[in-house]
């Protein structure tokens, strides 16, 4: 029975091509729009999410609440590092220093925002696992080195007309840096960073004193992250007597990027779904069209005993079927557009986007799609199956 229903809505179809396309042309826009703002928005979240994976669990980060070098009121400092050290359930601790550098290589000059100390000691140890410290060329520092770098995929690729290679010389603010190793590339700011030891840091910046621009921690395996949050916090409040600082956990920080994300897809989605409304009354305008000029015909299968119900089924499964071929195309053509904005962002060297085209996304755009049409069609298949026969054969 059914069969027979899809058949006759198909010849249906076929005998009104025009109408019918641009009808699914309105749909194939609208669910093209969806599912490729819903693909970009949870691309952008899962890049997200693998980038706090890369940062290793168990991780604490503090920062000032003014993050600017020099802001001596809110600034950490080596003492809050110390203080940090000696809270019960911190393995280990790591301070950074950051500022921007005038660096040269060859002939060549150019400016970083991102240089940044980094405390030797154990270094390997500490930075375990975590992707951007594990090398594309070269090494790490070992401890108590002096006079090397660490550069970023862009200092040593994009930066300089000449490449960088390992054992290269870097000037960075007139001091001579041996370049040890190189980054792989991540796709994000990281790619311009250059580190070097917190001996030479200081050396070379002697302004900033005991100052740090943020620290990072480990807690020892089994231990609850957020009662040693708490525990750093207390500890750092009578150290400091203040609260001009931040702790926050790669968790945390996620939730809060979540949270916007979801407000993104929100908006984005509603401003998609307006265009599948449209779509939608380009169905019902097509089915009541149809079902005028259909009228006699219903007369005549009525006239041979077709129920209401038929008349009401076989004009959604017409609807049904135009929002399913306008959903398949619309679903091809926003999976194509959103991997082609991958690949666009990838190029361009941010690289914070990763598409994944799972199977429910795809059946819910076909499902989403032959929803629209079902009830795009049901006011004029309900008027359809409500036709008195001798009406509609006078028709």
């Amino acid at each position: 029975m059914i069969h027979d229903y899809l058949r006759i809505a198909l010849i249906n179809i076929m005998h009104r091509k025009l109408r019918a396309w641009l009808t699914v042309i309105g749909i194939v826009i609208g669910v093209g729009a969806v599912i490729t703002l819903f693909l970009v928005s949870s691309g952008l979240e899962n890049a997200i999410v693998e980038q706090f994976n890369q940062l290793g669990a168990g991780r604490i980060y503090v920062f000032p609440k003014t993050q600017i070098a020099g802001s001596f009121e809110s600034a950490l400092t080596e003492q809050d590092l110390d203080t940090i050290s000696s809270v019960p359930g911190v393995e280990w601790t790591l301070g950074y220093r950051v500022t921007g550098s005038g660096i040269e290589f060859g002939r060549e000059k150019d400016f970083t925002p991102y240089l940044i100390s980094i405390q030797t000691d154990n270094l390997k140890e500490k930075v375990e696992g975590i992707t951007y410290f594990t090398p594309a060329e070269g090494r790490l520092f070992e401890n108590n080195e002096r006079g090397s770098a660490y550069i970023g995929h862009n200092i040593a690729y994009e930066v300089f007309e000449k490449d960088m290679s390992i054992g290269n010389n870097l000037l960075i603010n007139n001091g001579k840096f041996k370049v040890i190793g190189i980054a792989p590339k991540i796709g994000t700011p990281d790619d311009n960073n250059i580190f070097m030891s917190d001996d030479d840091f200081v050396e070379l910046f002697p302004n900033f004193g005991d100052e740090v621009s943020f620290i990072e921690l480990k807690v020892t395996d089994g231990s609850d992250i957020d009662e040693i949050s708490n525990r750093i916090q207390n500890e750092l409040e009578n150290a400091r007597d203040d609260e001009n600082f931040n702790i926050q956990t790669p968790e945390s920080f996620l939730e809060s990027l979540q949270v916007i994300l979801t407000v993104i897809q929100v908006v984005l989605g509603g401003i998609a779904a307006i265009s599948l409304v449209v779509g939608g009354i380009g169905i019902a305008n097509s089915m009541f069209t149809s079902v005028l000029e259909r009228t006699r015909e219903i007369g005549v299968m009525k006239a041979i005993g077709a129920r209401n119900s038929s008349i009401l089924l076989l004009f959604l499964v017409e609807s049904a079927m135009i929002g399913l071929i306008g959903g398949i195309i619309g679903l091809l053509l926003g999976i194509g557009a959103s991997l082609l904005i991958e690949r666009i962002v990838i190029n361009s060297g941010f690289g914070l986007l990763k598409i994944i085209v799972t199977p429910w996304i795809i059946i819910f755009g076909l499902f989403f799609a032959s929803a629209v049409g079902i009830i795009s069609g049901l006011i004029p298949a309900y008027r359809a199956s409500k036709q008195k026969p001798i009406d509609a054969l006078r028709s």
